[in-house]
């Protein structure tokens, strides 16, 4: 699963929109779906954040990360 799968699954799960979770983040909507939707690029403190207000462990979304951004170098 993708890192960018992984959070919006668990999103999902918790019943949260995009605007819920910018909202929760004090951040712009845009804002939370570029983070949603690249979040190789994303600052860490944020999706920290996201992680602790869900309250899910961020183990198999760090190992997601590393393989996208391989992923990426591969493709380059």
């Amino acid at each position: 699963m993708t890192a960018t799968a992984i959070i919006k699954s668990l999103r999902i799960k918790h019943g949260f929109t995009q605007d819920d979770m910018a909202q929760k983040l004090n951040v712009a909507r845009q804002t939370y779906v570029n983070l949603e939707n690249n979040p190789t690029k994303a600052d860490l403190e944020k999706v920290y954040k996201i992680f602790n207000l869900l309250n899910e462990p961020i183990d198999d979304f760090l190992y997601a990360i590393k393989q996208d951004y391989l992923s990426q170098k591969e493709g380059e």
